[in-house]
């Protein structure tokens, strides 16, 4: 074994390798026993594609022309539907949404107008529902309504209002009888904070299933039997209810959360599975960190499948889902679940260019806070083990993520994987305002943007010192956006790390304010202070203000 310094290990993984663009794969359908999923390629400049597998196991292009994405709230989500061999998209290219046989020829639905569509579902064979957001020049901000549009050519009206006035609408969902519900929730609040979910009858009748303050109800999808199941963090964690006219039933008492942030249009994270003992619910949930793939039984226990760095379900056709699995140690693999033979059948996984022992292993740590009252977390990559050896403790690079509301799971990622090869130890932090461990840490995080995510990037880097396990002298700190924000405010507010990389990060806060997406416009307004009441707090809190 070779001796060379930490930071300076011979790597297999080059910074070619890391510049090196491959496919992404999101979101995966079942129909009539067919996988389909969208495919993004770097080299057609990120144009996502619905694709699927002929019967020699070749990959099909069946959108070759058009690009399947939406930029509705900025950040997007799903903008696909399918269903009894019909497809319904939108189309990034021309901002039309498109329509048709998946085995025949497509044609547009909506003509050309100031409209952005996203979250398609089929109300029935001749109808589809859908968010539609309207850039309209006159309008002081994008407007949402919900809309219902007719599977007819160049509908220059832009669909059927069946809902508006509130600032932001989500996730609509079709019953078999033509009942619709969705999600829906107005500025201030984000998806994560306080939310409804309305039903409406075919006659127009509107139904309030959750309308609680301070409460996040989300993806609502219909069950066989005509009851509306969704997930609510009413308890504290997001967990599954059940709607009937003017009753609501918790489905399970588990202090773990059962969805992510809702940041982006998408299908339910989750597969209502009928049996003759009553409905299971496939499902991910988190616990440790890590996701567990199973189902929630009828009576509210849980039956595990397997664990992994990340699990994303579909909902299920015919008793199968598409699930994208994600590996502290390889690559996001596309898999089908047969839920009844719990068989998961791999369609399509990238190949990790680079052997096992290249590979740091990541390990979940915790510390105490700078007030020792509270817990904070983050996954520990030591320095890959086989590729060298030194005396001493190694540098550290302390990782920031995105959002703030969001998370770092336990996934492969080739960027991680350049700095452990080298002998440069990595700590992934999620810091007060993470998610998936339940309301309460997330909303540590209000009003303290800026202090409780630097500190606990600050603690868990002497965290390590304290353990032997990184060198002090050697600290530095990197993220992006968010996370680039909590890099610059560690840089300039404390003196522990050496050095920083700050990627597209907030240095000014008031900036922030003056210059945002509509979907972000008051978010600052909860994880900072109100504005312009407490501009001071903005200012103090702004990395800028302490440059000299």
């Amino acid at each position: 074994m070779r001796s060379d310094p930490y930071g300076q290990w011979p790597s297999p993984i080059s910074a070619g390798d890391l510049g090196q663009a491959s496919l992404r794969r999101s979101e995966g359908f079942v129909d009539d026993g067919k996988v389909y999923w969208l495919q993004s390629n770097p080299a057609e400049k990120g144009r996502t594609s619905l694709v699927t597998l002929d019967e020699n196991g070749e990959l099909v292009d069946l959108t070759p022309q058009w690009d399947c994405r939406t930029s509705i709230h900025a950040y997007g989500g799903n903008c696909v539907a399918i269903q009894a061999g019909q497809v319904c998209f939108y189309d990034r290219t021309t901002s039309r949404v498109w329509a048709g046989p998946l085995d025949g020829e497509l044609f547009p639905i909506t003509g050309e107008g100031p409209w952005v569509f996203g979250g398609l579902s089929f109300l029935n064979n001749h109808q589809v529902v859908c968010v539609r957001e309207d850039h309209s020049d006159w309008l002081n901000e994008h407007e949402d309504t919900l809309v219902v549009l007719d599977l007819a050519p160049n509908d220059s009206t832009g669909g059927t209002v069946i809902a508006s006035g509130a600032d932001f609408y989500f996730s609509p969902a079709v019953s078999a009888n033509g009942w619709i519900a969705w999600m829906e929730y107005d500025h201030p609040s984000m998806p994560w904070g306080t939310t409804r979910i309305l039903a409406q009858s075919p006659q127009g009748r509107r139904h309030i299933v959750s309308d609680a303050i301070d409460v996040s109800a989300v993806h609502p999808q219909w069950d066989s039997d005509g009851t509306l199941v969704f997930l609510s963090d009413e308890s504290g964690f997001w967990n599954f209810y059940r709607w009937t006219p003017g009753e609501v039933t918790r489905l399970n008492d588990h202090d773990m959360d059962f969805c992510e942030p809702v940041w982006v249009l998408s299908t339910p994270p989750y597969a209502l599975l009928t049996t003759d003992h009553g409905t299971r619910i496939g499902c991910t949930w988190w616990e440790d960190g890590f996701a567990h793939l199973g189902c929630l039984e009828p009576d509210g226990t849980l039956s595990a499948m397997g664990v992994y760095g990340t699990a994303t379900l579909a909902p299920a056709n015919h008793g199968q889902s598409v699930v994208l699995l994600g590996s502290p140690t390889a690559p996001t693999s596309l898999n089908l679940m047969n839920w009844e033979t719990q068989v998961l059948t791999t369609f399509t996984a990238e190949q990790r260019r680079f052997d096992d022992d290249c590979i740091s292993a990541p390990t979940q740590v915790s510390w105490s806070n700078s007030a020792g009252t509270q817990q904070a977390y983050g996954w520990f990559y030591p320095p890959t083990p086989s590729l060298g050896n030194h005396e001493g403790s190694p540098p550290v690079i302390v990782m920031a993520h995105g959002g703030p509301t969001a998370y770092s799971p336990a996934l492969f990622s080739l960027t991680k994987q350049f700095f452990t090869s080298r002998g440069i130890a990595i700590l992934d932090v999620n810091y007060s305002g993470s998610a998936t461990m339940g309301r309460a840490y997330r909303d540590r995080l209000n009003n303290n943007w800026g202090v409780l995510d630097v500190s606990d990037c600050v603690d868990g880097a002497q965290y390590l010192v304290s353990q032997g396990l990184v060198d002090p002298s050697r600290m530095a700190m990197m993220g992006g956006s968010a996370g680039g924000f909590t890099t610059l405010a560690a840089l300039t507010t404390t003196n522990v790390f050496s050095a920083g990389i700050s990627m597209y990060g907030i240095a000014d806060l008031e900036a922030l304010v003056h210059d945002t997406i509509k979907f972000e416009a008051h978010y600052t307004q909860s994880l900072v202070a109100d504005y312009p009441q407490e501009r001071s707090v903005y200012v103090d809190r702004s990395p800028i203000t302490h440059v000299d």
